[in-house]
């Protein structure tokens, strides 16, 4: 345990932010404030999240979502994509397209809220699904130039990319001086379209991390277009999953290159979502899981890599990307400590839409900047991220009971 009364674990079970101040007696977020949390919701509608958190407790809706709805909803028959539509969907997808998903942006965005625009496609098979998702990002680049409500977007490499591709090319270094391989080339032409994009636009983009077998190329793709874009402000921000237990020394490797190449280091900090598919493939085929041995250690590297990035903004902007309140109070109270401004132009604090709202609207409340993934598109493409969504609802030690917790709170003292 650290000796720094930021970085300190807290009793169990209790929220470090309560009671908490800054060192100007400035108190810290609040993350248990449901009042302030759930302002923006009627009774009508706190009721209505209630009842979708407490029916995604149970397990029977994850696996009918996962395996028997998602084939229901690909063949369309008659009432699947609007059963998703009503549920888990309408809590976390922001809406089909972006003009959909406008009143969520805009509503955000009265909370001081921004809108980090994530097309729901998560993998394409062919150079027209590649074109289709290109065109969707930049289409999400143009809004968010005229935005301020949405100043990012997010891309994922296997949208863009054959998966083939960015597995062909993990084990090998790419040198982007010399003729591109003829296979890579399309994927670094479609790359580069999006982030000088986005440079002319001032949007940011955000390359999300993927399954091990993908990550060093995408790496390699994201430390050559920081090295393209980020040179006098942050363009491009690369993903570091902290529940591998390599990252925080990547993440401090990337640094060091991005200081020795002349541009800025971005960095989205996140725990990781490929757990289970990680160690399964890792048995299956005989070598060392690159997963971290327990949830302890993914705390501790997660925590020292915000604070790496914090004591080095000079060089780096960060986004904090995690539902775990302990987490988001140590930053705040570490920027706070250092005489930080609290909404700092290189730090965000980011949850997905529809999780977290204690934290997301608590930080923003306090003058932190904060953010939401604004994930939206049509049920066919959003499908796999709604069943992970679902999957994590599932247990009651998880993100249900939390949300299902913090809404009951709030409508008992709505009760009075």
């Amino acid at each position: 345990m650290s000796s720094d009364p930021a970085l300190r674990d807290p009793s169990p079970g209790q929220d470090p932010s309560i009671g908490s101040t800054d060192g100007a007696g400035r108190p810290l977020p609040d993350f248990s404030n449901t009042e302030e949390t759930f302002r923006h919701l009627s009774n009508g509608q706190l009721s209505q999240a209630a009842r979708l958190f407490a029916l995604m407790g149970r397990p029977w809706l994850t696996n009918a979502l996962s395996s028997l709805g998602a084939q229901a909803v690909r063949f369309r028959l008659p009432g699947a994509a609007w059963s998703v539509r009503q549920t888990v969907y309408r809590q976390f997808v922001g809406g089909v397209s972006l003009k959909d998903a406008l009143p969520n942006i805009q509503a955000l965005a009265e909370r001081g809220v921004t809108s980090l625009l994530d097309y729901g496609s998560e993998a394409g098979s062919d150079d027209s699904a590649f074109a289709h998702a290109l065109h969707e990002v930049e289409r999400g680049i143009e809004f968010g130039g005229q935005n301020p409500a949405a100043k990012a977007v997010v891309l994922k490499l296997t949208g863009i990319a054959p998966d083939g591709v960015l597995e062909a090319y993990n084990d090998r270094r790419i040198d982007f001086d010399a003729a591109l391989p003829e296979d890579l080339a399309p994927v670094i032409a479609r790359l580069d379209q999006v982030c000088s994009y986005a440079s002319s636009a001032h949007v940011q983009v955000y390359l999300d991390a993927e399954e091990s077998w993908f990550q060093n190329t995408i790496d390699q793709l994201a430390d050559e277009m920081m090295r393209r874009y980020n040179a006098d402000r942050v363009v491009v921000l690369n993903t570091f999953q902290l529940y591998r237990h390599d990252r925080l020394a990547f993440l401090k490797a990337s640094f060091e290159r991005a200081e020795s190449m002349g541009y800025l280091l971005g960095a989205k900090l996140v725990r990781g979502a490929y757990m289970v598919k990680e160690r399964a493939r890792a048995e299956e085929h005989g070598y060392a899981s690159p997963i971290q041995p327990d949830i302890e250690s993914t705390h501790r590297d997660f925590n020292a890599a915000v604070r790496f990035c914090l004591e080095h903004l000079e060089r780096i902007s960060v986004t904090i990307g995690s539902h775990n309140a302990e987490s988001m109070t140590r930053a705040a109270a570490f920027m706070d400590e250092q005489g930080l401004r609290r909404d700092h132009e290189r730090v965000n604090f980011a949850q997905l839409l529809g999780m977290s709202d204690n934290l997301t609207f608590n930080l923003s409340a306090a003058g932190f900047r904060a953010s939401k993934y604004m994930v939206y598109g049509p049920v066919t493409a959003v499908l796999p991220y709604l069943v992970r969504r679902a999957e994590e609802n599932t247990s009651v030690t998880g993100e249900m009971g939390r949300e299902a917790s913090l809404i009951q709170r709030e409508r008992v003292r709505r009760r009075g």
